[in-house]
């Protein structure tokens, strides 16, 4: 299967071609010519950065000229072009080598460093100040250079006979931009976040442009508020209020004010990100050049806005993605997945199909509204419905708006569309084969265009979930073998002597094919007693498994030949050597005399719970560890009567690498509290669902003396 491509929505570009051919001869040139077999390539594809550059190096009052990309193509003014071309154009659209070869050194450099540069402030000729241009991700992609007169008047350029005159009203007026615009955007450039963003144009621009007052707004993609930044702090907006800069973004255009101008600020794609509100007190001069002036402004915000918008996007990806890798199940992958739909990717209602038993389809879901569910209470693998769609066909299903879903499925009920969303998209998960396992739909409550950048995301996650998925299935496959296979290793009577009710569980590592050492073993003795024991081999894979089969056969026979529990673990020493290395715990259990004798090497401490009382730990002598121990160990008696609850197990239950020891053994106690008077098998079941989340396997016995 193959995930359908989008074409996204064309940008409005009048305004930027508008402004080329009010540019003088450079600029209706540019405007005109066709740039498809350049290495610039077609005008309407140049990106934001060169746009909003162009824009300044064109309508600057000093001769300006951009060199673009690694040939340092040549875009300029009529007056830098007066410096190098007296006949006119010849030299726009060629290379800096072509043009001014002499340069070309310079010019590199300040494309690769990324540094500002100044050559003529000897007072010998004109100040030619260079620095770099960046796109929306930060790399320099080409070089704004800006010729001023030196201090005297009028000075040689390029060409010998073609002074460089400049007023000096504009002189100063155009460094004083060029000096501004430079700030805003080296200041926009190290700003790492949206809100860094908004800052720095509130903090900037109003003396960039004299205003009196400025207003920023950012928009969410796909979501009706708008963040508003000023002077006054940080507030809310929605794209529906009766305010200029929600105008802005709502009809995506410039809104003009009796003392100034809202424009909306646009990427690449024309998606608005947001809008620029500057007003003046009073009435300002040049509104020509001011104009220019702002949307120069505009621009900068716009790649800046963009700029951070990729760089959190990339943060809630990578987020997603650890998240993603240290799940251990269907279920934690799954919400995860469905968390991810709204941190990575800013969408409302996400769900999640995967087919059940038959044709039925199940719904897993966060959030959802109860409503909705219920619309998806019948959904089959042939309905429909996108989301069904997706997960039959593999097709990666996007509709802009509800009248899209109307001309696609005339007829067909739109519960997505009646619980707010808009643009719905539904994603397919495939599996190794590439044959679907699951659709991820989710949506926003305003028109969202989704463009290349988004439906790479898109891809992104996806693949994420696809991997993960998979990833689990094999875990959750490689468990349940191991898990039959330790089985038939460790089975053991569980019914009992009278008057004692037990339940045994043994639960292998959550990572890899881990057939480990722990194990448990129930002997029936004579006069009504139960022997226990509970142990752990160090290491995993067959060798452990072979080690704790070998010392679980002589523990036991060692218990049924009436050995003292003090002399067992030396006896074992004795006939197997030390070459292993573990713990254990071996309890007698005698529901008649009503008492517990506990022997321990090494081995966490069993806890016992009482009517009434709080769970305590039964402290027994210290003792070397399984495989070294070659004297007696210290046995200990506790009071075993009606009622009472024991509980052995292996340390896998309680150790965590994220815990200190202590900490897993108080929550192990904090989770047999609330299920004290349960069943024995639903202690044991809940111990093991709720301490979940080992790297190790676990074994477990829980003992009720039942009376």
């Amino acid at each position: 299967m193959t995930r359908s491509a989008d074409a996204p929505r064309p940008p409005d570009d009048s305004r930027w071609r508008e402004l080329l051919s009010r540019a003088g001869r450079a600029g209706r040139w540019i405007a005109d010519h066709d740039w498809a077999g350049t290495p610039l390539g077609p005008l309407a594809d140049w990106p934001p950065s060169l746009r909003t550059a162009l824009v300044v190096c064109l309508h600057s009052p000093v001769p300006a000229a951009l060199w673009w990309g690694p040939g340092l193509v040549l875009l300029a003014n009529d007056d830098y072009l007066a410096l190098l071309d007296p006949a006119g154009t010849r030299a726009l659209g060629r290379p800096a080598s072509a043009v001014w070869p002499e340069a070309v050194p310079a010019l590199t450099g300040v494309l690769t460093a990324a540094r500002v540069t100044r050559h003529g402030d000897d007072g010998a000729g004109p100040v030619f100040s260079s620095g770099p241009v960046v796109d929306a991700a930060g790399r320099p992609q080409g070089v704004l250079t800006t010729v001023t007169a030196a201090p005297g008047g009028t000075a040689d350029a390029a060409a010998p006979g073609n002074p460089v005159v400049v007023a000096d009203g504009d002189r100063r007026r155009a460094l004083r931009q060029a000096e501004g615009l430079a700030r805003l955007a080296g200041a926009l450039s190290a700003a790492g976040s949206r809100d860094a963003v908004m800052d720095v144009v509130g903090t900037v621009t109003p003396g960039l442009v004299g205003a009196d007052a400025v207003r920023v707004a950012a928009a969410t993609a796909g979501a009706w508020e708008l963040t508003v930044t000023d002077d006054a702090g940080t507030a809310e907006l929605r794209v529906t209020d009766d305010e200029p800069l929600a105008r802005a973004v709502s009809e995506e255009t410039t809104v003009p004010l009796p003392d100034g101008l809202c424009l909306p600020l646009r990427d690449g794609t024309g998606t608005v990100l947001g809008a620029l509100e500057v007003r003046w007190d009073g009435p300002a001069a040049d509104e020509e050049a001011r104009r220019i002036l702002l949307d120069a402004v505009a621009g900068l915000c716009s790649q800046a806005l963009r700029r951070a918008e990729l760089t959190a996007s990339a943060r809630a990806m990578a987020e997603f993605a650890a998240r993603l890798s240290v799940t251990r199940s269907t279920g934690e992958a799954i919400e995860v997945i469905l968390d991810a739909a709204h941190s990575a990717l800013g969408a409302a209602l996400p769900g999640l199909a995967m087919r059940d038993e038959g044709r039925r389809v199940r719904l897993w879901h966060a959030e959802l509204p109860s409503g909705l569910v219920a619309t998806f209470d019948d959904l089959t693998i042939d309905d429909p419905r996108p989301i069904a769609r997706a997960l039959r066909t593999g097709e990666r299903i996007i509709l802009r708006n509800r009248a899209e879903f109307a001309a696609r499925h005339p007829g067909l009920p739109d519960p997505a569309g009646e619980y707010g969303m808009v643009t719905t998209v539904v994603l397919p998960l495939l599996d190794a084969s590439r044959r679907p396992i699951a659709a991820l739909g989710f949506g926003w409550p305003r028109e969202r265009a989704l463009h290349d950048d988004d439906l790479a995301l898109l891809d992104t996650v996806a693949d994420l979930c696809e991997q993960t998925l998979e990833r689990v299935r094999l875990a959750a496959a490689e468990h349940n073998l191991v898990t039959r296979l330790a089985g038939r290793l460790r089975t053991s009577a569980t019914i009992g002597p009278p008057g004692l009710e037990l339940a045994t569980r043994y639960q292998p590592a959550m990572s890899g094919l881990h057939l480990g050492g722990d194990w448990y073993d129930l002997v029936d003795l004579d006069d009504g007693r139960l022997a226990v024991v509970v142990g752990d081999v160090v290491g995993h894979q067959v060798e452990a498994a072979a080690d704790m089969a070998q010392l679980r056969t002589v523990v036991n026979t060692l218990i049924r030949s009436g050995v003292p529990l003090a002399e067992v673990f030396p006896r074992l020493t004795g006939l197997l050597g030390v070459g292993f290395l573990g713990t254990c715990l071996a309890m007698v259990v005698d529901p008649v005399a009503g008492q517990a004798q506990v022997a321990r090497v090494g081995h966490p401490h069993p806890v016992l719970l009482r009517p009434g009382r709080p769970p305590e730990t039964v402290w027994t002598g210290h003792s070397l560890p399984l495989g070294l121990v070659r004297d007696p160990v210290p046995v200990t008696t506790v009071a075993f009567g009606p009622g009472d609850l024991l509980v052995a197990y292996t340390d896998g239950l309680v150790e965590r690498r994220d815990q200190a020891y202590d900490a897993g053994v108080t929550a192990l106690h904090e989770v047999l509290v609330p299920v004290r008077d349960q069943p024995v098998e639903v202690i044991a079941d809940t111990l093991l669902t709720k301490l979940s989340g080992s790297d190790d396997d676990q074994a477990l016995v829980v003992i009720r003396h039942a009376g």
